[in-house]
């Protein structure tokens, strides 16, 4: 999560969804500050801003969450930071990576498992996630597919003059362009049951030459159930952690700095 003060604007940094990139943009060229962990959520910021500030634009990014399981893939697949094996990361210890995250990322390198098993194995319910616990508070909400121009528009609209492209940062190696590579016919069905409800609610679209795409009754009843329970249990029960970011990554320099400067 990134504030302004000076342009009044609060970025809610969504995982998966370029954060890293624009919260470091933000930070260098835009008096960006960091503003709790990386990944808050808009209710964590309420409850310390002040009256001003809750009235700051508030925008986040949404991207496909069949890109976003591809990314984790490769994400865990490649290792290229050695985030899933540094204990320093590991959510107990205060950093992001889940105990779910590290036996996925177990599985896929003892089994040298494809996508498809990987999907097969750890995607059994309907998909959700914080997007759907944020656009709805959000002034604006980039499109990750659409997100150099609507970055771009965002930035004017907050009064920057000629704004910069935004540049690329932690992109994910060896993630191949075209989705079909990775949701062949062997997990379509089950493609179909875990992303339909949250693709119709976020307005998103399968790959045309899929047919028969909407939500059964019972994934619809699943996601909803599930969205209400999500809901509750973030706002008024997990905890996180209160340390900051790990030295080295692009959030943890930034906190890093402001600390030195405070």
């Amino acid at each position: 999560m990134v504030i302004s003060h000076k342009y009044k604007f609060l970025f809610v940094g969504l995982p998966f969804s370029a954060s890293s990139a624009i919260s470091k943009e933000l930070y260098l060229q835009y008096g960006g500050k960091p503003f709790l962990r990386k990944h808050s959520l808009h209710h964590e910021f309420i409850k310390t801003a002040s009256k001003k500030e809750k009235d700051y634009f508030v925008f986040a990014v949404l991207r496909n969450p069949m890109e976003i399981a591809v990314s984790m893939y490769e994400k865990m697949k490649a290792n290229e930071k050695g985030n899933f094996t540094n204990p320093k990361l590991f959510f107990e210890n205060g950093g992001h990576i889940t105990k779910k995250q590290r036996e996925a990322y177990r599985y896929i390198h003892v089994n040298q498992a494809t996508f498809q098993q990987y999907f097969d194995k750890f995607f059994n319910r309907p998909y959700d996630n914080l997007a759907s616990l944020t656009v709805a508070k959000c002034d604006y909400v980039i499109r990750y597919e659409n997100i150099a121009e609507d970055y771009l528009w965002v930035m004017k609209k907050v009064g920057v003059k000629n704004p910069r492209p935004l540049p690329v940062a932690n992109k994910t190696t060896g993630k191949k362009d075209d989705l079909l590579q990775y949701y062949t016919d062997e997990i379509k069905e089950k493609a179909i049951f875990v992303f339909a409800p949250f693709l119709e609610k976020h307005n998103y679209s399968f790959p045309k030459s899929w047919k028969n795409t909407s939500p059964s009754f019972k994934s619809r009843i699943q996601f909803y159930v599930l969205g209400v329970l999500r809901e509750l249990y973030y706002k008024h029960f997990k905890s996180f952690p209160k340390n900051n970011s790990i030295e080295g990554s692009i959030y943890g320099e930034m906190q890093k700095k402001e600390t030195k400067k405070n």
